[in-house]
């Protein structure tokens, strides 16, 4: 099975338990590695943190980035996805993984958090556990959700259908809130490799993955949507602050780094590569958070089309990579090379953040006519992205002038906002700034493509035969055709990727 890289449990537990060691000095010195403690959900939590942090900065990312056209594809495994030819078998360990392991790991700190007495380590996982289904059923359409994780009673599990799927994440998102607003036996910092244990940043990530929820499905209930979203905003318990930025962090030490820095630095630098249709939109407008997001070489970028599928003749030093903000602040010169032997600082998978946030409220406020200034919320987006770069650049590391260029650039981007007489018109200018702010979870851009048709891209070239769009989902997976067939749905590939998940329709 070709794939990425590989996402071990046992690995996991054993980086989380490892980091949370050297965060909090809970292992004696003379402790039997043998007998670590790993049954409480204290030892368990941050285990699966990592985990979502290695599964949405994996494949999920990688894929997403491709078939976005952030990234371009130029190995032996990357090139092939660049033209969508990815088939049932080459994801049937991401599949495994977010089952088998994540989803599994956190529904057990769910439920023995409260038979013990640790509500707030289970409202936790049930935040978690709830983004991850959100995933899941994004990126597949109807999954096992009813039956999942059954795996002596229910070894073939029925796949529910997308719209039910999101109404049971609401319904965990609730309980959660309800859990983390109660007591708990032990510390709520013990294990939280996110937030330490602060409850409020905890809701705010359950309201803004509800935010993001009502607003993927507004298409199918506008009404509702509308609804809902107004409450949220009423209630004012977003993320608003980079500060509660929903982050994974990765360490420095073997195993727990950031993946796409490993994997696009480290392990398989020859496998990708800035697209042309990226650098160029960046390039047009000026677009400050180029250096940032993307290296240079010799001072200049060098990019590849999609899906060129040529042999390039030139090595991984002279091609523009993932940058500093998205793997870490090592360098060695003020291009923003990233140096793997001093890239020790390593960034984080942003999975929700202030920024993310507003752009959510801009389109709602554009689409839907939710509370708020569409023009407001869209320069607050801008403004707080440029602020999480600065910030986690820092002085040492962010480009020159970064500061200016930015307020320049933003008041350019509103003004062409503003001017544009139409919603879609307005629409596209929004969501091309957010393509490029998702650099390092394009999960989100994918998301955006397939709900709002923006920004525009070409099929790649050599794209995969009888396949004539960007693909609206993921095929499932060669396993669960062959063991649970009766159940699962669009079997034929490549058809079956080209059909639009329920809330695209």
């Amino acid at each position: 099975m070709k794939r990425f890289m590989r996402v071990s449990k046992i690995m996991l537990l054993a980086v989380g338990l490892a980091v949370v060691s050297s965060c909090d000095d809970f292992l004696d010195v003379n402790t039997n590695p043998n007998n670590l403690p790993t049954s409480g959900v204290q030892y368990i939590l941050p285990g699966a943190e990592l985990g979502v942090g290695f599964v949405m900065g994996n494949t999920v990312q990688l894929v997403s980035s491709l078939w976005m056209q952030q990234m371009a594809g130029t190995g032996t495994q990357s090139d092939p996805y660049d033209r969508y030819s990815i088939g049932p078998a080459d994801l049937n360990n991401e599949w495994n993984t977010i089952y088998a392991n994540l989803l599994d790991d956190l529904r057990q700190v769910r439920v023995q958090g409260r038979e013990e007495g640790n509500f707030v380590h289970a409202g936790m996982a049930g935040v978690l556990e709830a983004y991850v289904w959100t995933v899941t059923t994004d990126i597949w359409g109807d999954v096992p959700f009813q039956q999942a994780l059954s795996f002596d009673a229910a070894p073939n599990p029925e796949y529910d259908p997308q719209q039910q799927v999101y109404a049971n994440i609401i319904t965990m998102l609730d309980e959660a809130i309800t859990d983390l607003g109660k007591t708990n036996v032990i510390a709520a910092s013990e294990g939280d490799l996110i937030y330490g244990g602060v409850v409020d940043k905890w809701i705010r990530v359950a309201n803004s993955l509800k935010l993001k929820i009502y607003l993927q499905s507004r298409k199918k209930d506008a009404a509702t949507a509308t609804a809902r979203i107004n409450e949220l905003i009423t209630l004012n318990k977003f993320i608003t602050s980079n500060a509660d930025n929903f982050n994974v962090p990765f360490f420095s030490s073997s195993g727990a780094q950031n993946p796409l820095y490993m994997y696009n630095h480290l392990t398989r630098p020859n496998d990708m590569i800035v697209s042309t249709r990226f650098l160029d939109s960046m390039q047009v407008l000026n677009d400050p958070r180029l250096p940032a997001i993307i290296t240079q070489t010799g001072g200049n970028y060098v990019s590849y089309d999609n899906g060129q599928h040529t042999v390039l003749n030139f090595t991984a030093a002279n091609r523009s990579r993932w940058g500093l903000y998205i793997v870490g602040r090592g360098q060695t010169a003020a291009n923003g090379t990233v140096n793997v032997a001093v890239a020790n600082d390593q960034a984080p998978m942003r999975l929700i953040t202030a920024y993310m946030v507003n752009y959510w409220l801009a389109e709602a406020a554009l689409t839907l006519g939710t509370t708020g200034d569409p023009a407001v919320l869209y320069q607050q987006a801008l403004e707080t992205n440029f602020s999480d770069i600065s910030t986690f650049l820092g002085p040492t590391f962010t480009p020159a002038n970064f500061s200016a260029n930015a307020t320049a650039y933003i008041s350019s981007r509103v003004a062409a906002f503003t001017a544009n007489p139409t919603t879609e018109g307005k629409l596209n200018v929004l969501i091309r700034d957010k393509w490029v702010s998702s650099a390092g979870n394009a999960y989100e851009a994918y998301n955006d493509y397939r709900r709002t048709g923006y920004p525009r891209l070409a099929l790649p070239q050599n794209a995969l035969a009888g396949v004539n769009r960007i693909p609206t989902r993921w095929p499932y997976v060669q396993n669960e055709i062959q063991a649970n067939s009766e159940n699962v749905p669009l079997k034929d590939y490549p058809a079956g990727f080209l059909v639009p998940v329920w809330w695209m329709e």
